[in-house]
């Protein structure tokens, strides 16, 4: 009798040693697909901002631009005079055009009517 629980439950065991790895290769399988056609459409592009005075400038801007549609990534390259910004979007949900008047649109940090920051082209 001993014998055939221990049967059972080691039976038991395999299906579900079978079934979890057969979802864990399923789930592997999608994310690396969804993971490829993300890099392959993903674009990157430097964007130099002039008006930049203070660290809740560039958090702001960042912010701004990362609520655009098909942006993934907004992060400072390079603070100064002329700040540079990396922003990695899908371009076929956003361009650059609303990417720059995003960071044009949004307020300055002392002055929220302001709109202080240009785009340098």
């Amino acid at each position: 009798m001993r014998l055939i629980k221990l049967l059972g439950m080691i039976a038991a065991m395999i299906c579900v040693m079978a079934t979890t790895s057969y979802a864990q290769t399923g789930e592997s399988a999608s994310t690396t697909e969804l993971t490829t056609e993300t890099a392959v459409a993903a674009k990157t592009i430097k964007v130099k901002v002039k008006g930049v005075g203070c660290a809740r400038d560039l958090q702001a801007i960042s912010m701004s631009v990362a609520k655009v549609n098909g942006v993934s990534i907004c992060e400072t390259l390079k603070k100064g005079a002329t700040t540079t910004f990396s922003v990695t979007f899908n371009p076929s949900v956003a361009d650059e055009k609303e990417i720059y008047s995003a960071v044009e649109d949004t307020p300055g940090c002392s002055n929220q009517t302001a709109r202080p920051y240009k785009v340098k082209l």
